[in-house]
């Protein structure tokens, strides 16, 4: 069983836990191995194998880390590692940057009114994410946004996380079995296996209103 303080692969210690899912933790961690201080915390996510884990989970685990490991925008988290592990259960293990901030659904629940302005700068810096993501060859597909994976960083911009739900145009092209996304910010053909850019402006559109 994972514990805070307990170090993975010889690098990546532990810190706090973030969420309550036993089979699919995320931990906030201290990469031992980095160069400074503001580059030493990290977001590790960690799929075990077994249990309650169906195989679409870790397709779609190890689709986030190829991808995330291809991405380069500065408000997109960077990929740094991934690795496995045996802990009594087979654990795979993905390193990401971890972006400083809160959330914009943490935000709405205390109670912040964002100004026209604001709301229109926030659906600029989406926007300029998705343009990027569409435009790269395939286009890659969020499929997931929604206030709780969009952070309103220290800088007062905006940066897209959780790119667990994520897929490229090539696969999207035909149907595709695994369904993701969130009800109320996913267009219904999402839900019956098909997706494109659209959809990600559907999810755009949702979280604005």
């Amino acid at each position: 069983m994972l514990q805070p303080e307990q170090v993975l692969q010889n690098r990546y210690q532990l810190k706090q836990k973030l969420g309550n899912n036993p089979m699919h933790q995320t931990w906030l961690a201290i990469d031992k191995a980095a160069k400074d201080a503001e580059s030493s915390q990290v977001i590790v996510k960690l799929l075990a194998c077994g249990g309650n884990v169906q195989w679409d989970d870790l397709k779609l685990f190890e689709r986030e880390a190829q991808v995330l490991r291809q991405l380069n925008h500065p408000r997109i988290p960077q990929y740094r590692d991934y690795f496995s592990i045996d802990d009594q259960l087979l654990w795979f293990g993905l390193v990401e940057e971890f972006i400083p901030g809160t959330s914009l659904k943490e935000e709405l629940t205390q109670g912040t009114r964002f100004t026209e302005a604001k709301v229109r700068q926030i659906a600029e810096d989406i926007l300029e994410i998705l343009v990027y993501l569409h435009g790269l060859n395939p286009s890659v597909l969020h499929r997931d946004i929604k206030p709780s994976n969009l952070i309103l960083g220290k800088d007062e911009r905006v940066y897209l996380v959780d790119f667990g739900a994520v897929q490229d145009r090539a696969a999207a092209e035909g149907a595709t079995f695994t369904v993701v996304g969130t009800y109320g910010y996913a267009p219904l053909e999402q839900f019956g296996g098909r997706a494109t850019p659209a959809s990600d402006l559907y999810g755009l559109g949702a979280t604005l209103i």
